[in-house]
């Protein structure tokens, strides 16, 4: 054994002679959520110390196939298990804190540089009386400037207010500085036939996996050059954050009565802009790049804040209040799509219902797709699939400031992050129900359960037994703000990932509860991450689910990471096989609930594996090849307050109150639990 194997061996075994310290109550936000040090020692000594950190290297991961397009900032994930958790934190603060301030600008940018893409960092749009062109001098008053920029402009500008001259301006500014850029690289790429094309490698199959024979869209994948999307997206939602920011700034100081005075109104003086009055409209068909309503209880239909391609690189939609109805009817690729370019729909008041056939409702296709509602009670329909925060090449977008707020999908949304894609949806506050339908993918392979691939699904391509052009997925986010919240899908859904992508799902505060099926809430399979953090709260996990199946909370399999984390609250759980830290195949699986008085009620069902919850991992012949040196590790840890485990012996040997137990069924198969109260 080499020394430093042999130190990190003893360092474990001492650490499990002394007793672990009580802890002062732990502190509510996300960065204090964290193993202590000594607790993961005694937990890795108790499987395998030699194996620090828990994870698995580069070089051992690159002997898995079907990685073509593996993110770098996911492939890093794998080596240390402690790491993910961290990481998902630090970036959902990060999310939560841009949708604080109201920077689109900002969350686009993020969600490009985790599909390493970077670009328009710290760019600074232009603010106060400075336009940012050098056409119109710092100072210029908004017709002034109107009159040097735009010489053709129409008639009737200076009859809306100053500010609002100063919003619009600054929305033709944005669209002339980011077009050159989104029109780059999308050569002669429109149409409903590159619509059908894009689609082509996530629809067709066979023998239940993923075949082909439309090949466009693995071309562009490797010729499409994706920097001048990201960057023209970016730029453009800078302008518009600055754009929104004075405009609310006015409308807070006593704007509104003026605004209303606006009435009945179709403006279209701007090039490529179409201003909408303060009464009720009703707005279909084709558009110009960017319209504006500014008041009533608007309907809005058919494809609309959809950009496709060069004819249309970039679609915008804002509607400043109302209680409006969005409804693309048999449309996709609407209301907030992004293909070959950026479709955006802001909505800054009302409570609004919003209604797509699939991607839509933040949507990206090698592009920007975002919706983005700053209040009111709101309803989001996907019929089908890819919406409400997906992305297949990009970033898909869905963000909503407040409110008691619905969301229902059939499939493959609801923070979705395909190939090269990062899909967020983001809800700061509410008590809110994410649904995706039982009805909506129904697979017998799978029990006969809904295959969701939902709310915070990282999603790869699997096509070894179908056409063999696999590709590796993105990054998928749930992120709740506060609220009690309800989380209900059936299997792949909660913070999870498959095929070399991440799944993750953040609740920051609310009594939640969460139903799901297999491979959910914290579950990764065939080198892919799945991660489900619950801050505080009292929780409620499966209970009265009668159909919920096994691989849940803290579950991997075939080389992947799953972790289920609760940080505070009285929480109730219920497990079937191959949970709560249980590991399958070459993975490492970790629950832990930090604190509170749980209670845990597990049963085994003969037919879903023999692998039992509370720390286990699954046992298989010798292969003869690489996967015989690598271990599954499962780890479960309760670390405060007093625990009830009930339910069938077999499924709680050994698991009690202030206990912990080892399982290590052969030389690479360890399981650890641990219930110990650390925390007053």
């Amino acid at each position: 054994m080499r020394a430093a194997a042999f130190a990190v061996l003893l360092a474990s075994i001492s650490a499990a002679e002394a007793p672990l310290p009580e802890r002062e109550s732990p502190k509510p936000d996300r960065a204090a959520l964290e193993i202590p040090d000594d607790v993961w020692a005694r937990a890795v000594g108790g499987t395998v110390p030699s194996r620090a950190p828990l994870g698995f290297t580069g070089d051992e991961m690159r002997n898995y196939g079907g990685r073509d397009f593996l993110l770098r900032p996911i492939e890093n994930l794998f080596r240390d298990v402690r790491l993910i958790p961290r990481v998902t934190g630090r970036l959902s603060d990060d999310m939560l804190a841009m949708a604080r301030a109201a920077n689109p600008g900002d969350l686009a940018q993020l969600c490009w540089a985790l599909t390493d893409m970077p670009s328009g960092r710290m760019y600074a749009p232009p603010e106060g009386d400075k336009w940012g062109l050098p056409d119109a001098a710092d100072g210029t008053k908004p017709a002034d400037a109107l009159a040097k920029l735009f010489p053709d402009a129409g008639e009737g500008f200076t009859k809306f207010p100053e500010p609002l001259q100063r919003f619009l301006l600054r929305l033709a500014i944005a669209r002339r500085v980011a077009l050159p850029w989104l029109s780059k690289s999308v050569d002669d790429r429109d149409g409903a036939a590159v619509r059908k094309s894009l689609a082509a490698p996530w629809t067709d199959g066979e023998n239940d996996q993923s075949a082909t024979l439309d090949g466009r869209c693995f071309l562009w994948l490797r010729d499409v050059d994706r920097a001048p999307i990201a960057y023209g997206s970016v730029v453009f939602l800078y302008h518009m954050k600055v754009a929104l920011a004075e405009l609310k700034a006015w409308l807070a100081a006593g704007g509104e009565a003026e605004l209303a005075k606006v009435g009945a109104l179709d403006w279209k003086g701007l090039p490529g802009l179409r201003v909408l009055g303060t009464s009720d409209d009703e707005i279909s068909g084709e558009q110009p790049a960017i319209v504006v309503d500014l008041g009533g209880n608007d309907r809005w239909k058919g494809r609309l804040a959809s950009a496709t391609g060069p004819g249309e690189p970039l679609s915008v939609v804002i509607d400043l209040a109302g209680n409006d109805t969005y409804d693309s009817g048999g449309e996709s690729f609407a209301l907030g799509c992004g293909a070959f370019g950026l479709g955006a729909l802001f909505d800054l008041g009302g409570d609004d219902s919003y209604t797509v056939q699939e991607s839509g409702l933040g949507c990206a296709w090698f592009g920007t797709g975002i919706l983005w509602d700053a209040s009111g009670r709101d309803s989001y329909v996907v019929k089908n699939q890819w919406g409400q925060g997906a992305a297949h090449v990009g970033a898909g977008i869905l963000v909503d400031l407040a409110g008691d707020d619905r969301y229902e999908c059939a499939q493959q949304s609801q923070g979705l992050g395909s190939t090269l894609g990062v899909g967020l949806l983001l809800d700061l506050e509410g008590n809110d129900a994410y649904i995706c339908r039982d009805d909506g993918n129904v697979s017998a392979l799978y029990l006969n359960q809904s295959v969701a691939m939902a709310q915070g699904c990282g999603y790869g391509r699997r096509a070894d037994i179908g056409d063999g052009r696999s590709l590796a997925g993105g990054w998928g986010f749930l992120v709740d703000g506060a609220g009690d919240d309800r989380y209900h899908a059936q299997c792949w859904s909660q913070g999870c990932g498959y095929w070399w992508a991440i799944g993750v799902l953040e609740d920051r505060g609310g009594n939640d509860v969460y139903e799901n099926g297999k491979y959910s809430s914290g579950a990764g399979a065939h080198y892919a991450i799945g991660v489900q953090v619950d801050l505080a709260g009292n929780d409620r996990y499966n209970v009265g689910i009668t159909t919920t199946k096994n691989q849940v909370q803290g579950h991997a399999r075939d080389a992947s990471v799953g972790i289920s984390i609760d940080g505070d609250g009285d929480d109730e759980y219920h497990f079937k096989n191959l949970c709560a830290g249980s590991a399958d195949l070459c993975s490492v699986a970790l629950f832990w609930d930090r604190r509170g008085n749980d209670a845990y009620h597990a049963r085994m069902d003969k037919d879903l594996g023999d692998a039992a919850p509370f720390g286990s991992a699954t046992v298989y012949p010798p292969s003869r090849s690489f996967r015989d040196a690598l271990p599954a590790v499962g780890v479960f840890l309760d670390t405060g307050g007093t625990d009830a485990y009930e339910g069938d012996p077999r499924a709680a040997a050994g698991a009690r109150d202030g206990a912990s137990w080892t399982e290590n069924r052969n030389p690479m198969s360890f399981g650890f639990g641990m219930d110990a109260g650390l925390y007053k």
